[in-house]
């Protein structure tokens, strides 16, 4: 099982202006015209650090320049950080809590964080070498815990009801992020104690843990052999209870770019029903994914919307190489990829990674794009909690783009300092 850390943040200051401006998404998720609005948000905008266009070593400068500055300042003790996000979704306001901790990063095989995504080494390579320049991670990797005892759902419970939150905003999306200060006294780490039975699942963030994996590995190359209560054996993580009424999964939704040959029915015949659709409109379209969660609907295999219900799994699986479970073939994305995009066009797996397939987040997105270009849509029912843990406690992951937990953590709520040489942690 994985140590926990609580950790010695760095955190903006009041001189650093209103929270809300401060915070952005992970990098992954924002583009030039999301950067600029959160540049324009405010100069100390996380984004400045978290997705810099000024290159790696001035994000470092940068990071040095606001702690001299007062603008950023290290938390005197260890500390645990309660986090509750405040959300709209589907016309319903959720709330979702984590701890924000320390979990030793560990690789994959040691069992004890368990991913359910594959990654890709462009990411990896980009964010290590961020981490080298500046010795600071940014962004928490988003884990989840069965949390078998309560105590971590306790926790969070007793201190984010007990009292208001050391700092609160609103970000530019209109989310509310708040954060309690609890130091890391022996009653309250006694209170997480069981935590460490459990084992860690990635939702989010798959790039991240592995980059500080590679970061801690890399430093004691430079370093020698970390002491146990070294910051770089522990990659800051928001953990959240897989009970939390706010856990919100999203599905991924795909774009094949292109048309479909004469005899894309032929191809499929073996796994798939076929149904015609009456319209359209989105809520239509959402009827029928919430008719069964082995069903895709598809816009643009033929002149109406169909719905395409999986009926042999274990059919599918058999034509799949390799050792694939039913289980892992029956997930939206797998039965989409292997049994719908495979066979009609041919898109090998490498053609996956060179951009064959685009992916679209709402059925909203999909209408729009789907009125403007050609090709195939493919709507997707999301992958539950259950199955994310269930496959990666089998160790089979699912491609990248699979999952969207909803919504993102935020950047900028506090960073971690991975270096006790870091000249503004001194003294």
């Amino acid at each position: 099982m994985p140590r926990l850390l609580p950790l010695r943040g760095l955190r903006y200051t009041p001189k650093a202006g209103e929270f809300g401006t401060l915070l952005a998404p992970p990098y992954d998720v924002i583009d030039a015209e999301l950067r600029d609005r959160l540049a324009a948000a405010s100069p100390y905008n996380a984004v400045h650090l978290e997705f810099s266009s000024d290159g790696y070593d001035a994000v470092a400068e940068r990071v040095a320049e606001w702690v001299r500055t007062g603008v950023l300042a290290p938390d005197p003790e260890p500390t645990l950080y309660c986090y509750e996000q405040e959300y709209a979704y589907e016309g319903r306001t959720f709330r979702r809590r984590a701890l924000i901790i320390g979990v030793e990063a560990q690789p994959w095989e040691e069992g004890a964080v368990r991913p359910h995504e594959y990654t890709l080494r462009g990411p990896k390579e980009d964010r290590l070498r961020l981490l080298q320049a500046t010795g600071v991670q940014f962004s928490p990797v988003f884990l989840l815990a069965r949390d078998r005892a309560g105590a971590l759902g306790e926790l969070l419970s007793r201190t984010c009801e007990s009292r208001p939150a050391d700092v609160a905003g609103r970000s530019l999306d209109g989310d509310l992020h708040r954060i309690w200060l609890l130091p890391a006294e022996r009653a309250a780490v006694r209170a997480i104690a069981p935590l460490i039975t459990e084992t860690f699942y990635v939702a989010d963030g798959h790039h991240r843990y592995e980059t500080a994996v590679s970061f801690k590995r890399w430093l004691a190359e430079q370093a020698g052999p970390l002491p146990e209560e070294h910051p770089a054996r522990y990659a800051m993580a928001a953990v959240v209870p897989t009970g939390d009424p706010g856990l919100i999964v999203r599905p991924i939704h795909r774009h094949v770019p292109r048309p479909a040959p004469s005899d894309w029915r032929t191809r499929i015949g073996p796994w798939w029903r076929v149904t015609e659709l009456p319209s359209a409109e989105a809520p239509a379209l959402e009827r029928a994914l919430a008719h069964s969660p082995r069903t895709v609907v598809a816009l643009g295999l033929e002149e109406r919307p169909l719905a395409l219900t999986l009926t042999d799994p274990a059919a599918l699986a058999s034509s799949v190489p390799g050792r694939r479970s039913e289980a892992w073939l029956s997930v939206p994305p797998n039965a989409t990829y292997w049994g719908l995009i495979r066979p009609i066009w041919g898109i090998t797996e490498e053609d996956l990674q060179a951009g064959a397939v685009e992916f679209l987040h709402t059925i909203d997105d999909a209408l729009a794009r789907h009125s403007r270009s050609a090709g195939v849509i493919f709507l997707l029912n999301p992958v539950s909690v259950d199955d994310v843990l269930r496959l990666a406690d089998r160790g089979e992951r699912l491609p990248q783009k699979s999952t969207f937990f909803h919504p993102k953590l935020a950047t900028g709520l506090v960073f971690h300092p991975l270096r006790p040489d870091l000249p503004f942690l001194r003294g």
